[in-house]
């Protein structure tokens, strides 16, 4: 293998591997190209390669959202890191800077946009998970900002998912929106609680378990509303037909961005509220956050959550029991872990190649 290398951003480059990388460039750029004419002929859908191709970051959110921001998203990531990015390019694109017919479309597209930013435009999170972005009114008339959320969240992460929140408070205040105020209509706080509750008695668990007190005081001190679609065929039993609450059954996304992102990753959200300077989110400093309960640690509780079918490689916090390679070479990837390549030999293949792990440290 040849040694010559080339250094980019500070790291050095073997030459084998940057023409490793044109070939298959150039092989992605022919396969466009043949797929192209296959379309030209009319028998699709559609006439044109639905799959396109991003070179960073910038230029994959601009296609994903169909919007031209990728100079600007190159000029302001290397300053201001992707919070504050992120915040910046949802307050251009609401002022109109980037276009949009409606006021509704613009906050769409804000809120959207900004979410990709944060998770880096690898989830379908900012396209799925995001249901709509509405203005509604309050009972005293004023207009507030609503974000509904579908099941698809999940993939952007708790924390990501929390500072949706974040982005769409930003853009409300840009354009002059008054707060949500909870229980203007019908006892929709309480409504939360009994939803909550019913998704984990009767759908599934989320990643922490938090009080009633906190789901009480999060929506009540929300400037924008969570909303969202039902998720699964499952419905409250107290509190139906609510005025501003479109259904009936529970609303998995919703609940996901209280209970993992707002309240159960608070203290980190915080954090980010602390550094980013936003107002109107001290009330996050009064969530007690993820409770901790006793039966969290006991292995009995840990093997109820193990799908039947799945090999269950070692009891949790054994020592020595499974051992992770860490670190990075170049066939980890993005988001990835390593293990030592007998590891799949030995356990007759129940790790392969993109199999999904879930471990307890780190």
């Amino acid at each position: 293998m040849s040694t010559n290398t080339k250094e980019s951003n500070g790291a050095q480059i073997p030459s084998s591997y940057l023409q490793y990388h044109k070939i298959i460039s150039q092989y992605i750029e022919d396969s466009i190209s043949t797929a192209q004419l296959a379309k030209k002929h009319g028998l699709d859908i559609s006439e044109k390669v639905e799959s396109q191709i991003g070179y960073d970051l910038p230029d994959r959110i601009a296609k994903i959202h169909e919007i031209d921001i990728s100079n600007r998203l190159r000029t302001l990531l290397p300053k201001l890191g992707k919070e504050l990015t992120a915040l910046k390019i949802s307050e251009e694109i609401v002022l109109g800077k980037y276009g949009g017919t409606t006021i509704e479309e613009k906050l769409n597209n804000a809120v959207r946009v900004g979410l990709s930013v944060v998770t880096e435009g690898v989830t379908v999170a900012p396209l799925q998970g995001i249901y709509d972005v509405k203005i509604k009114t309050n009972a005293n008339r004023t207009q507030y900002l609503s974000v509904s959320f579908a099941g698809p969240i999940r993939s952007a992460g708790g924390t990501e998912a929390a500072v949706t929140m974040l982005i769409a408070d930003h853009v409300r205040k840009v354009i002059g929106l008054d707060k949500y105020i909870a229980n203007s209509f019908d006892d929709e706080i309480s409504r939360y609680v009994e939803e909550l509750r019913i998704y984990e008695r009767e759908v599934g668990n989320f990643q922490f378990k938090v009080s009633d007190k906190d789901v009480i005081h999060c929506i009540g001190s929300l400037p924008v509303e969570i909303d969202g679609v039902d998720t699964d065929p499952v419905e409250v039993i107290g509190h139906r037909n609510l005025q501003r609450v479109a259904t009936n059954r529970v609303r998995g996304g919703a609940l996901r961005v209280m209970n993992d992102g707002l309240i159960g990753r608070s203290r980190k959200l915080l954090k980010i509220v602390e550094t980013l300077k936003l107002e109107g989110w001290d009330w996050l400093k009064n969530l007690e956050g993820a409770i901790q309960t006793p039966e969290d640690d006991t292995v009995s509780h840990r093997m109820t959550e193990v799908i039947t079918g799945r090999p269950v490689l070692s009891m949790q916090k054994k020592i020595g029991g499974f051992r992770l390679r860490y670190g990075r070479s170049c066939n980890t990837g993005f988001s990835t872990i390593g293990i030592h390549p007998t590891i799949p030999i030995l356990l007759n293949y129940a790790i392969a190649v993109g199999t999904q792990i879930k471990i307890d440290a780190p």
